[in-house]
């Protein structure tokens, strides 16, 4: 079977705007944000008691900007890259930031319609992943992170994501604990994706490329953020 050309250029964006899109429709369905999400959603809620200003998107990209600098201490180097992997950051807050002042719009009241939100998160954001790692800009900092750590330790990707995961699962539950003295924002939809997301993205994975051959629109492009 003949693969269609899927550009790589695409993928970045696909990657962008799915994952972002999964946050969002993970928190409004209010059955638990995803393990990446936790440490982040917590944080916001707790600043929420104190002021509006600071959003989600805000506190995602400075807590990735945390994660790309403990990257570069793990396989002590620090490459141009890493600074686009954070601009991929802040452009990926901003478009959580949108996608949660457009859900302000859309009610989810009862547990159908919250589980319809969160099974899509799932679906957007294992698909986001999957198509962020088929291109050659440098990808956020958790995927950043796993990229790096399964290369330079030789380690399979998809099981990197997985554990990394589960440990800010229980990240997200100790500052819970700490900071609200129970669960918020967390729930049986955060412990059920923290095991199943990783293969998830290992099935999206093998789909895409299955059916599609990735090729750069913009070779030239490529080969400098891939030197």
């Amino acid at each position: 079977m003949k693969k269609s050309v899927f550009y790589k250029e695409a993928a970045y964006i696909f990657g962008i705007v799915f994952i972002a899109l999964g946050v969002a429709l993970a928190a409004k369905s209010d059955l638990g944000v995803s393990m990446i999400a936790g440490p982040v959603y917590t944080l916001y809620l707790w600043i929420g008691q104190f002021t509006e200003i600071i959003t989600f998107g805000t506190i995602d990209y400075s807590f990735q900007g945390i994660v790309i600098l403990l990257a570069a201490v793990l396989v002590k180097k620090f490459r141009l890259s890493y600074l686009f992997s954070f601009a991929t950051a802040v452009i990926s807050g901003f478009t959580i930031d949108f996608f949660f002042w457009l859900f302000e719009f859309f009610p989810a009241e009862g547990i159908f319609i919250r589980a319809f939100f969160f099974c899509a998160s799932l679906i957007s954001c294992a698909f986001g992943v999957a198509c962020i790692f088929h291109s050659y800009f440098p990808p956020a900092g958790h995927e950043l992170f796993v990229k790096e750590f399964s290369i330079h330790f030789g380690k399979d990707m998809h099981k990197v994501k997985t554990i990394y995961d589960i440990v800010f699962c229980f990240l997200s539950v100790f500052l819970n604990l700490v900071l609200f003295g129970g669960f918020v924002g967390i729930g049986i939809g955060t412990v059920i994706t923290a095991f199943i997301n990783g293969p998830l993205i290992g099935k999206f994975t093998h789909l895409i490329e299955k059916h599609f051959e990735f090729k750069a629109a913009l070779p030239k492009l490529e080969d400098y953020f891939e030197k």
